[in-house]
């Protein structure tokens, strides 16, 4: 196959190969690295048989590329909470409205989704995606993994008793989250404490990324109280916002820009995720600042 012919048929299978390395490693930037090296893997050192369709080497290579990656990842220290890099995905066809047996591609890349796969290790997420994202049967995933079929399915057997499930992102959920959001923007507009303190479930959760560029905390912070001051305080210590709303990984989320230069203390970027309850109450706040983390989000 000549080089102009290899380029085609990987562009074919692109967006399948970035999807996979994006909920293996949880990075946008990690997924550009991994789709990357699989195309210079093909250049240099192209599959023995090139008769055959590419598309079960490029995933091969790039599952293999990405549980790599996030193995390194995690044998080395991480400055604060890890969270994963958000992204503005392709908006599905159609939302299910109602709990689905199966994992769809929505799902499965929705932030709340992302930070539950962590619990997961690279093999049992490899394998998990494999078979329960990406419809791949046990013989195509003992394929790509190396490993026996009887060893596929005990390994997704483990990563559904860890996997913690999280809710679907249906149309109400995408409702309710933005109905938060709004509120909360106003909430911090009008400096109103008791506002934003009732926006939370009194056990609610907060925790940022800063990637060891900005300082985060080690801990997340807990109690609707505590959040609430302290978001309240960071708008009042802060110079002019920019805020507003848009989608990412399937459900509305805040991006906002301090007016600061990027070498300073302050983060100039962010995007803001939450988790609300069926009532529309917020469960969890997560803050996106580190850089790296940002390279999805304009």
């Amino acid at each position: 196959m000549d080089p102009t012919a290899l380029a085609d048929a990987f562009e074919t299978h692109r967006d399948l190969l970035w999807g996979l390395s994006y909920r293996m490693t949880g990075s946008p930037a990690d997924a550009d690295d991994v789709v990357q090296d699989t195309f210079l893997r093909a250049i240099h050192r192209p599959p023995v048989d090139l008769e055959s369709p590419l598309r079960p080497w490029l995933v091969t290579v790039a599952a293999n590329l990405a549980k790599d990656l996030l193995r390194r990842r995690r044998s080395r220290p991480y400055p604060g909470i890890w969270l994963p890099g958000p992204a503005g995905l392709e908006p599905a066809a159609e939302r299910a409205e109602v709990p689905q047996e199966r994992f769809d591609l929505l799902e499965s890349g929705s932030y709340s989704f992302l930070v539950a796969l962590e619990d997961l290790t690279p093999q049992q997420r490899a394998v998990f995606l494999l078979r329960e994202v990406f419809d791949h049967s046990v013989q195509e995933t003992a394929a790509v993994m190396g490993i026996s079929e009887s060893n596929v399915k005990v390994t997704l057997l483990r990563a559904r008793k860890v996997l913690k499930r999280p809710g679907y992102p249906t149309t109400r959920k995408w409702t309710l989250t933005e109905r938060a959001l709004q509120r909360f923007q106003e909430a911090l507009a009008a400096q109103d404490l008791e506002a934003l303190e009732s926006l939370f479930v009194p056990g609610a959760k907060a925790c940022g990324d800063g990637g060891g560029v900005y300082l985060s905390a080690e801990v997340p912070l807990v109690g609707a109280a505590a959040i609430a001051r302290f978001f309240l305080a960071m708008a009042q210590q802060g110079p002019a916002l920019r805020l507003g709303l848009r989608e990412l990984n399937g459900l509305p989320a805040q991006v906002g820009a301090w007016d600061v230069h990027p070498s300073g203390p302050r983060a100039p970027r962010w995007a803001l995720l939450l988790e609300v309850d069926a009532a529309g109450d917020i469960t969890w706040l997560r803050v996106v600042f580190a850089p790296r983390k940002l390279h999805a989000v304009s």
